[in-house]
């Protein structure tokens, strides 16, 4: 499975040389890995450069996860007609230990429009679909995740204290959203709100994502959030 992350690294071809390189391990264990991925058809192989990439077939992996939860395949007909109305960026996101994964997303239609591909991955507590989704975390969970966080990623709630910093998460509780801006540069704006399962536990988030040269706070509040909480309701059990 490391062999295979690398190429999410390094998006190129890689040699036998630049995987055993960038995973650390021996050469001769790098070849053997190498070799039973190609065999199972997971890498494929440049007959010029001898070098590799992923092969198509991992698609149907991919495939797989969306197979197992009925709950997200059957909401994407419901983002495309958000994307349509809102002509932003819509994503599923979930929760995956102390980071989000966006698993579904319709890229918006203007030409500014957030990039979000799928697999794109962000820490947790500084997105708005983390947020949503921890909201009914305990209070420990929260604590022990913000004081692990890097330096570089909680400097992005500024000077907030502690308790400010899970005020947040309680507001987005309370209201059932959430909001942040700059997690995209200057100019980002996002949204959050959960899609719940039959006990009204978050299983995801729905998250719309846009401009502030399109939509400050407020005309997000009062044109986007409608419509992303109707199609949350609908998406949830």
């Amino acid at each position: 499975m490391r062999v295979l992350e690398l190429f999410n690294e390094h998006p190129s071809a890689l040699s036998i040389g630049d995987i055993a390189q960038h995973t650390g391990m021996g050469r001769s264990a790098a070849q053997r890995f190498v070799y039973t991925l190609h065999r199972l058809g997971y890498l494929g192989k440049d007959g010029e450069s001898k070098k590799y990439l992923p092969s198509l077939k991992l698609l149907g992996l991919v495939r797989g996860i969306h197979r197992h939860h009925p709950q997200r395949e059957l909401a994407y007909p419901l983002l495309e007609k958000l994307a349509k109305e809102t002509r932003e960026t819509v994503s599923w996101v979930e929760l995956d230990g102390d980071e989000v994964v966006v698993l579904l997303n319709i890229p918006g239609a203007h030409v500014t429009a957030i990039n979000l591909p799928v697999g794109s991955r962000f820490p947790a507590l500084t997105s708005s679909s983390g947020q949503v989704l921890l909201s009914q975390a305990p209070q420990a969970q929260l604590v022990k995740m913000l004081d692990a966080l890097p330096p570089e990623v909680r400097a992005r709630f500024g000077t907030r204290s502690r308790s400010e910093v899970l005020s947040i998460f309680r507001k987005a509780a309370e209201e059932g959203h959430s909001f942040t801006e700059k997690n995209f540069g200057d100019d980002g704006v996002s949204v959050s709100v959960p899609v719940t399962d039959f006990s009204g536990r978050p299983i995801a988030a729905l998250n719309i994502s846009t401009v502030r040269s399109r939509y400050d706070i407020a005309q997000v509040r009062k044109v986007i959030l409608p419509r992303l909480e109707m199609a949350a309701r609908e998406a949830s059990v």
